[in-house]
Formats: C-alpha cells, sequence, structure tokens
C-alpha cells in the first residue's frame, strides 16, 4: 500500500454545497437578533405593566451588538473561506476527470 493511497480524501461537494448553504441560512436568520430584534422588542414592552417587564428590559440592554456582531463576521468569513475551498475543490475535480477522460481516449 502506498503512502498515496493512505492520504486519499474523499468529499461530497454537493454535501458540502448543501452545508454551506445552511450556513448562510443560519447567518442569515441570525442576523434578525441583532439592533433590530432589540429594539423592536423594547418598544413593544412599553405597554405593558408588569413586574418583570423590567427585568426582561434590562436583559435587552444586556444583548449588546459586540459580540453578535464579531460572530456574524466571523462566520461571514468561514463561509467566504469555504465557499472559496469548494470553489477550489470543483475546479480540481473538473481538471482531473478532463485529464483522465484524456489518457482514455489516447
Amino acid at each position: 500500500m502506498s503512502l498515496l493511497s493512505k492520504l486519499d480524501i474523499k468529499i461530497d461537494l454537493h454535501q458540502f454545497q448543501s452545508t454551506l448553504n445552511l450556513l448562510k441560512n443560519s447567518i442569515e436568520d441570525f442576523e434578525g437578533y441583532t439592533t433590530r430584534f432589540r429594539n423592536s422588542t423594547r418598544g413593544k414592552l412599553d405597554s405593558f405593566n408588569s413586574d418583570f417587564i423590567s427585568k426582561v428590559d434590562r436583559l435587552l440592554d444586556n444583548m449588546k451588538n459586540d459580540m453578535s456582531s464579531e460572530m456574524l463576521d466571523e462566520l461571514r468569513w468561514i463561509h467566504a473561506a469555504a465557499e472559496g475551498i469548494l470553489k477550489r475543490m470543483k475546479h480540481a475535480d473538473e481538471e482531473l476527470g478532463m485529464s483522465i477522460r484524456g489518457a482514455s481516449s489516447s
């Protein structure tokens, strides 16, 4: 058994693309829980008259966008990097396929 056969990597490119799509959708869903969510929720609490409203208001006040903005930036970076990897893998796969077809037609 050669060293090369021990290093084989098998990746389902369609599954990789599906995972990237899921990540993109998750990023878009998470974006809704930043400032817009906090501000719109706060406005809806104004008409409530309850003991726990002040606690909910403090909770919303403590939901800082710094962390969620940084997290979104990192998730976008991961998504873009993974898209680049997928693109290069597809290109390499196509080149290998053309090389194999060329070799077999000779």
